[in-house]
């Protein structure tokens, strides 16, 4: 059985993959125009930040809770909660970990909750 063909179409197919510019592959940290910043949680993560965002929160009309907390086994900081938010009749629940004091929580309107920068 020749191999040279099988080779040639593989070779083939990595040039193209390698063609394809790095942006097509990445995504974009910042919200796009269209996304509606509610608030931003910067790390680390606390208790007071989570309740200040909840106030803020139902100031807009906004259900927001927080629980399942996870904390750092070492310093006892707070590294992780459970997020749950209803907004216009739609539900957004998910596990967020800070695992840096660079992480940034963005609650939006229009997509629940985005984390970057860890």
């Amino acid at each position: 059985m020749n191999m040279s063909p099988v080779r040639s179409l593989m070779a083939a197919l990595a040039l193209v993959l390698m063609s394809i510019p790095g942006s097509v592959w990445s995504q974009s940290d910042a919200p796009s125009p269209s996304e509606t910043t509610l608030a931003t949680i910067e790390g680390p993560l606390s208790r007071e930040n989570l309740n200040a965002v909840r106030l803020a929160m139902a100031d807009q009309d906004v259900k927001f809770n927080y629980g399942n907390f996870r904390f750092h086994p070492q310093s006892g900081d707070l590294i992780g909660a459970e997020l749950f938010m209803v907004i216009d009749g739609v539900e957004y629940r998910e596990y967020h970990e800070f695992t840096s004091s660079s992480c940034v929580l963005r609650i939006l309107k229009e997509s629940g909750f985005r984390m970057e920068g860890c």
